[in-house]
């Protein structure tokens, strides 16, 4: 159950007030939408200590007050990406070795991960399960407690690497999809640890619903208002959209499930039997949605209905909402423009993992090629969380090899803080020692 609750008021349930919505949501809300048709602006209430009109997602942020807004163009860490990784680290490099860190978040914070609609059930400490959104909300809370900064609703632009070994100062500049101006920051050590984000569907008619009927997440506050009048389509064949039809058809929903392959190819088999088995979930495999359009007339025994989604079968579909929940790619071209290694799985793969450790040398271990007299010096300084670059690091599912696991990332997070610190006991001089702030001790000895 949701912690806060939180209203909208609006003349109308628009895309903003949607993106309003689910943010709250990602963040602990259970929110409430009021439509006024006299309403003139958009306003938010039960975030902060008055209503918000017409808030940006970052300025919801600042009002909740979970989070240390950013203070400073200098910091020891910057943790690119606030999922369970980056919490992991930003805790860890806080709380144990002192380093002044800064979050860049483009989402809500907690990432992805906070979108999972199961319980974690393998996370060390809750035998009894543990909510994902709840989890994470409590990593963010703790993060606030050790002092990690935040930038939130920013996502990485670009890197530009120092090339001066005495003083490594790294520069990220970072965007906001909202508008406002872009900000630059200084730092010794960056964790890239932007995990992956929901794949979209290419069809030209998608975009025109994105947030107003279509959706790449679900939230378990979706389905608080169905009912049985309502036709759900999930799109996908893996354990989140498995998941996700399980969680509409138990509040009654009739779901459309369309599958690109078969149901079993991709998904657990637990959740593949039970989605078998569920009277109100129809599972049509080898078939993608070929156009989206608004609905002309809903039909008394559909009222609900908002969309019309026609496959490539030929058959039509009308639908309350569409939840395409069909995979998440990494974006890494900032990346990939600092020169960081990547590695595609596959050769025409447009986005590829961050390397790190022995996997920087990865196509030339995987040809018999790799020298490593040639490569003394960069394995003497080899960490398995670190780059082919000088203090830049990567953990969770943007790094190769990760295993997409709320559990197992904020573990790669923690290692990385560990390997951040063997790095600056190396190179201590790459630490920022600002007039009045002393760096820890064990870093100058």
């Amino acid at each position: 159950m949701a912690k806060f609750k939180a209203t909208i008021t609006a003349k109308a349930k628009d895309k903003t007030v949607e993106q309003i919505k689910r943010y709250l949501q990602l963040n602990d809300y259970e929110v409430k939408v009021t439509v006024d048709p006299n309403a003139t602006d958009t306003v938010v209430t039960g975030v902060g200590p008055a209503p918000l009109k017409n808030p940006t997602l970052a300025k919801l942020a600042e009002q909740m007050g979970v989070l240390l807004p950013k203070t400073s163009s200098t910091y020891d860490l910057v943790v690119v990406g606030g999922g369970p990784a980056g919490l992991a680290a930003a805790i860890n490099a806080r709380s144990l070795y002192g380093l002044t860190t800064l979050i860049i978040e483009q989402y809500a914070p907690g990432g992805t991960a906070a979108t999972a609609i199961n319980e974690i059930d393998n996370y060390f400490g809750f035998d009894d399960g543990i909510d994902a959104a709840l989890l994470c909300h409590k990593a963010v809370i703790q993060a606030k407690k050790f002092g990690a900064e935040w930038l939130p609703s920013y996502s990485a632009a670009t890197l530009k690497l120092s090339d001066d070994p005495t003083t490594t100062k790294h520069k990220i500049t970072a965007t906001s999809a909202e508008g406002s101006p872009d900000v630059t920051v200084s730092t010794s050590l960056i964790l890239i640890a932007t995990g992956l984000v929901p794949r979209k569907l290419t069809q030209p008619t998608a975009a025109a619903f994105e947030d107003q009927g279509l959706y790449y997440y679900a939230l378990p506050g979706d389905a608080a208002g169905v009912t049985a009048k309502d036709t759900i389509m999930v799109i996908g064949g893996g354990d989140s959209a498995g998941r996700a039809a399980l969680m509409f058809s138990g509040k009654g929903a009739k779901v459309v499930m369309l599958i690109k392959d078969t149901l079993t190819k991709d998904m657990l088999d637990e959740v593949s039997t039970l989605v078998k088995a569920d009277k109100n979930i129809t599972v049509v495999e080898k078939t993608e949605a070929t156009k989206f359009e608004a609905i002309k007339a809903p039909s008394p025994d559909n009222p609900n209905a908002k969309l019309t989604v026609t496959a490539n079968n030929k058959a039509s579909y009308n639908v309350t909402a569409v939840y395409a929940l069909i995979g998440a790619d990494p974006q890494d071209k900032w990346v990939v423009d600092a020169g960081v290694t990547i590695i595609r799985k596959k050769p025409d793969d447009p986005v590829g993992l961050v390397a790190t450790g022995l996997d920087i040398f990865y196509d030339a271990i995987k040809n018999g090629t790799f020298d490593s007299k040639k490569h003394a010096d960069e394995l003497k300084n080899l960490t398995d969380m670190g780059t082919n670059k000088p203090g830049v690091f990567a953990a969770g599912d943007i790094r190769f090899r990760a295993e997409r696991r709320i559990a197992t990332a904020a573990g790669e997070g923690t290692e990385a803080a560990l390997s951040m610190h063997n790095y600056l006991k190396a190179h201590p001089h790459v630490l920022d020692v600002e007039a009045g702030r002393a760096a820890p001790a064990y870093y100058l000895a």
